[in-house]
């Protein structure tokens, strides 16, 4: 017969346990007394009387002990009965719940990391809803803004002055719901371990300057100025994956405008050391320090009341990810009030001198 239980078999080993060290104690005692039989001057019978006295007072103090290895055994496996059903509820979805543990030892440390587990489990949860909400209001807003103009232009109600406008508001529309879809296909690409990388050689300061050229619509719009700021006499080139790199700047510019107020500046630093070193500088309202290891988490934002403003919460999460798969480390620097800055680095091509003549046009 199998024992499925802790308590059962915790109880029956010490059981076992216990009459084994009686068996050992009366093999022994019974050996000793033998030998020792002559110079005790014991008749046979002493010596059977004696051997009897000592069987039925260890088979009367196997009741008691047993009783307390019976409490003892119940005592030590509570904390994981507890355990178990906690964990049941967790995983009907009441992340709420935790297990009281009063104790100080290696079950009390379990119960500890169980309430740890669990409470990481909720946070998680609920930034999942957070994000469920946050994207259902991010597609359904430009959904329901091209369904109108569609509509609109279907019942040709837009006046012809009007129409280029409305093509542009229905193009801005798109593009912020493409984005969205390539962010979260690139995080489930991530996570499932999907996502390579191709390190080449390309011209670090050119992939700059081409983003935030790009991006002029948004800032412009923003009312944010824009600007590289490098003491380089020449070029950067780095060695990584060049579109990844892109979508990291992209990323972060982003970040940066959306927490900038107009007629503020974002700046974009470059500088070569024994690294390419790229920092983003905002003016925004700077991170607290509590929330400073957070951002790089999915679904996490750091003020839940600007849902509009502060998106979904992946965006930097994927750049964390980009980042680490290419070992190159990202830090910030923030102060509440006074804006934030990301820097990481990426490591130098080698031979720029020839990256850089293969790029002069031919005369």
């Amino acid at each position: 017969m199998r024992i499925n239980t802790l308590f059962a078999r915790l109880f029956l080993t010490c059981l076992a346990a216990l009459v084994f060290s009686h068996v050992v104690l009366a093999v022994t005692f019974a050996a000793l007394f033998q030998h020792s039989q002559a110079s005790l001057h014991l008749n046979a019978a002493a010596l059977n009387q004696m051997k009897q006295l000592f069987s039925i007072a260890s088979c009367l103090s196997l009741v008691p002990t047993s009783i307390m290895l019976l409490f003892l055994s119940h005592r030590i496996t509570a904390p994981l009965r507890e355990m178990q059903r906690v964990a049941c509820q967790i995983a009907q979805g009441e992340f709420a719940q935790r297990v009281k543990i009063k104790r100080h030892d290696e079950v009390g440390t379990l119960g500890e990391a169980f309430n740890a587990m669990a409470a990481a489990l909720a946070d998680l949860d609920q930034m999942r809803k957070d994000f469920v909400a946050n994207v259902s209001h991010d597609l359904r807003s430009p959904l329901t803004s091209i369904h109108g103009f569609v509509r609109a232009f279907l019942d040709d109600a837009i006046p012809d002055d009007r129409k280029c406008h409305a093509l542009q508001v229905m193009e801005e529309q798109t593009t912020r719901m493409i984005k969205l879809v390539n962010d979260l296909l690139d995080l489930t690409r991530i996570e499932a371990g999907q996502l390579e990388i191709h390190p080449v050689a390309f011209n670090l300061s050119e992939l700059v300057r081409q983003v935030v050229a790009r991006m002029e619509p948004e800032w412009a719009k923003k009312q944010v100025i824009v600007e590289i700021l490098t003491e380089e006499a020449y070029d950067i080139y780095a060695m990584a994956d060049r579109d990844r790199i892109d979508q990291v700047l992209v990323n972060l510019i982003h970040n940066a405008l959306q927490f900038s107020p107009p007629a503020c500046s974002v700046a974009v630093c470059l500088r070569k050391e024994a690294q390419a070193m790229i920092a983003v500088q905002d003016e925004g309202p700077g991170i607290k320090p509590e929330d400073r290891e957070r951002i790089w988490e999915r679904f996490y934002k750091v003020d839940q009341a600007r849902t509009k403003q502060t998106g979904t919460g992946i965006g930097l999460s994927i750049v964390k990810h980009l980042l680490d798969l290419h070992h190159s480390p990202i830090s910030v620097a923030s102060e509440v009030g006074k804006g934030s800055t990301f820097t990481f680095t990426l490591p130098l091509a080698p031979n720029p001198s020839l990256l850089l003549e293969a790029e002069r046009p031919e005369r």
